[in-house]
């Protein structure tokens, strides 16, 4: 029995009071048995693969949480607006089409964020 507890590596560990790298890769390096140097560069790899895929203009799986990927927000014309305080008429300047980062959630894991706990400052 000792033999198979051994190859599993796995152990029961707090998840991070705070979610910074350094404390996530801590986590990682205590639930699996690694060193925290090695599960640092796992997690920074991670990043470095999600960055790479996103960038190329796929939608990367982000576990269950959603996708990950690149969205062209449309350029759009000048137009007139009004300053709300004053009244006076003023030209909008048109705005060239840019690209954001967006990132879409899954449905359960919007559903399940309805449960989540919310920290008040």
């Amino acid at each position: 029995m000792a033999n198979a507890k051994s190859s599993n590596n796995k152990t029961k560990v707090a998840y991070p009071e705070k979610y910074t790298v350094n404390t996530i890769s801590d986590y990682l390096a205590k639930k699996h048995g690694i060193p925290k140097r090695q599960a640092k560069e796992m997690l920074e790899d991670m990043f470095a693969v999600i960055n790479s895929g996103v960038m190329s203009g796929e939608r990367v799986p982000i576990g269950k949480m959603g996708k990950m990927f690149i969205r062209v927000r449309p350029a759009t014309k000048a137009r007139q607006g009004r300053n709300p305080l004053t009244g006076e008429e003023i030209t909008i300047p048109a705005k060239k089409a840019t690209k954001v980062p967006k990132f879409a959630f899954t449905k359960t894991f919007k559903t399940e964020a309805t449960k989540a706990k919310v920290k008040t400052k």
